[in-house]
């Protein structure tokens, strides 16, 4: 699970050796209503004298508003209720926009591929109808960034945790010209979400800096990745050793918390056999099943 805001579970980089076998870990522990439904124009109502052999008055379409900003969209601001939300629908918006609702005091969204965790609301703004909500399944939802559509995603970067947001994305940021039938959205809808930003992965580790003993692979920083170094000569360790290099603030991880990390994993001889800095996604699982040994240094 994703870190609960101001209780951010402890971010600690650990180094754990193991006979033949180093482990680096960075570990972010932390960890799914809405809009009002305009009705649907009326048909119009046929002629008295209307032949059996006369076509249907066609049913008359509203034109969608195109909004250039968020300002006319009242959402209401408890975060401990799905939102309520009051705009002119139909619309379409022609790039994807944000409004900050309800200023968050926490740590940003770092980047585009960042892990959330998040309620929302989405709606589509050419009906008012909300098509989802994790709020009805009455838990908020652990979302890769990486894999959301493009309007989601850059709407929810730089966005500050304890945040309610309001995101407009035009279709080509949202589902395309495919749209999605089953949610009801057609190619050319813009969508509107509500979204309260509950927690984050960090850009990287935060807290005390920890001065190594002797005795223990060197760590440096290199870009935001770590470089490990066996010097020459140090002997295999014969049992777990666990050493903090950044000592986090948050609440300590437990053994039934979900854990998100980034790692990078080298044998004793230096060569690097696992590394995920980089990637679009952390690993994401609970402790409990990480490596055995891994495990018990991070609890």
């Amino acid at each position: 699970m994703l870190s609960n805001g101001s209780n951010a579970s402890k971010q600690t980089r650990r180094l754990a050796a193991v006979a033949g076998l180093m482990v680096l870990a960075v570990t972010l522990s932390a960890c799914g209503g809405g809009g009002d439904a305009d009705s649907s124009p009326s048909p119009a109502s046929p002629s008295s004298s209307a032949s059996p052999s006369e076509t249907p008055s066609p049913t008359p379409t509203v034109e969608p508003i195109v909004l250039a900003d968020l300002a006319g969209i009242e959402v209401s601001s408890d975060l401990a209720a799905q939102p309520t939300v009051t705009a002119p629908y139909p619309f379409v918006v022609e790039q994807t926009m944000s409004r900050v609702i309800v200023p968050g005091s926490g740590v940003k969204v770092p980047h585009e591929t960042a892990m959330v965790r998040v309620q929302y609301v989405g709606i589509n703004a050419s009906t008012g109808e909300v098509f989802d909500a994790s709020w009805s399944r009455g838990e908020s939802a652990v979302l890769p960034l990486a894999q959301m559509i493009p309007g989601f995603r850059d709407g929810l970067v730089n966005q500050a945790v304890g945040s309610r947001v309001a995101v407009a994305i035009p279709s080509e940021d949202g589902y395309g010209t495919q749209g999605n039938s089953q949610a009801g959205i057609g190619p050319s809808d813009s969508l509107l979400f509500i979204v309260d930003v509950i927690d984050t992965e960090l850009a990287g580790p935060q807290g005390e800096a920890v001065t190594s003993p002797a005795g223990l692979p060197e760590v440096t920083d290199e870009g935001g990745v770590p470089k490990i170094t066996i010097p020459a000569g140090l002997a295999e360790p014969s049992a777990v050793q666990v050493q903090p290099l950044i000592q986090g603030s948050g609440r300590e991880l437990g053994p039934t918390d979900g854990l998100i990390s980034h790692s990078v994993c080298v044998t004793w001889d230096g060569a690097e056999f696992y590394n995920d800095y980089g990637s679009t996604a952390a690993a994401d699982a609970a402790a409990g099943a990480v490596h055995q040994a891994l495990f018990n240094s991070l609890i």
